[in-house]
């Protein structure tokens, strides 16, 4: 809105940028964060001056050459334009006397493009951390953003805690002949040798439905559960982290990867499809952990570290 005319300026054009690489369907696979680019209007701006716009958007976490800015067929990505779902379309970008060319044949805007990488040479510009790092307003950390955060222990608590069945999840009395409202309550008994823990991250209800993307905070090491079960004649136990499965996405569509403590050489991994590649324990700690698996941690050996064996012996098997 123009503030001295209270006039609304002209329009825009927005586009929506997907960072991708090609899965084994018709379907490109979305990774990192997406960006928001405009766009001048009708021809106004260059395919150049587009290419130039768009690295500073994320040259945060994208390191490029001043010479693959200058010649986009140097660049380590190639520009699609895409639909809501992923899928190619045939429309080119680069229009007549070196314009951009927002304009598809049928003649609506383009709103979504992918920037789709090759995934060997990924690593060696993209900067996935970096790239997934979310800086908040100071009204955002006030209110909402304390609530973004919880720890293990909260969730458990919360899973063992009673409660009484709302409206839309009621149960059928036998005796009654009829619905009601009752109490339900969950309690641990006795700690598995193998514990795998599945967060909710998806959220139902009769008029919404949403994905959950609050960070839960786990250790890597000596998580105890003890305070939680029921039964008095378990010892003393504590885990240890050994893989989590991420979820990327929505209710309409996702992606899974997983990040695991390799029994091979004792270090931690990022498995993306037929990509692999190293990282720090810390990156199993994200708000798309989806699915953590833990193992009994034997007797400390004393380091206080995890090499990727247990006390001496090698990690143990799961099927």
């Amino acid at each position: 809105i123009n503030a001295e005319y209270g006039e609304r300026e002209p329009s825009v054009p927005v586009i929506k940028v997907y960072h991708a690489y090609k899965g084994y369907t018709t379907y490109l696979k979305f990774f990192g964060n997406p960006l928001v680019v405009q766009v001048k209007p009708g021809g106004e701006m260059s395919y150049n001056d587009f290419i130039v716009s768009l690295y500073l958007r994320m040259s945060r976490y994208v390191k490029l050459t001043e010479a693959s800015i200058a010649d986009a067929e140097s660049l380590p990505f190639s520009i699609k334009v895409v639909n809501q779902f992923g899928v190619e379309q045939t429309h080119s970008l680069y229009g007549e006397n070196g314009n951009l060319n927002v304009t598809m044949a049928s003649g609506k805007q383009v709103q979504y493009l992918a920037l789709v990488w090759d995934m060997s040479t990924r690593d060696e510009y993209f900067d996935t951390s970096v790239c997934n790092e979310i800086e908040h307003h100071e009204s955002y950390k006030g209110t909402k953003a304390r609530r973004n955060e919880v720890s293990i222990d909260d969730c458990v608590e919360q899973y063992c805690r009673e409660e009484v069945l709302n409206e839309d999840n009621m149960w059928y009395c036998p005796h009654c002949k009829d619905f009601k409202q009752a109490s339900k309550k969950l309690d641990l008994w006795r700690l598995p040798k193998v514990l795998v823990i599945h967060l909710k991250r998806f959220s139902y209800s009769r008029q919404w439905r949403d994905k959950i993307e609050t960070l839960v905070k786990f250790p890597l090491r000596d998580l105890s559960l003890s305070r939680h079960v029921l039964s008095t004649d378990q010892d003393e136990v504590q885990y240890e982290l050994r893989g989590v499965v991420n979820h990327y996405g929505g209710l309409g569509g996702g992606h899974y990867t997983a990040t695991c403590l390799s029994a091979a050489d004792g270090k931690w991994h990022v498995f993306d499809d037929s990509h692999v590649s190293s990282c720090s324990a810390e990156k199993a700690i994200s708000p798309s952990a989806y699915v953590l698996f833990y193992t009994r941690q034997e007797a400390s050996s004393g380091s206080g570290e995890s090499n990727g064996t247990t006390n001496g012996e090698r990690p143990m098997d799961v099927d």
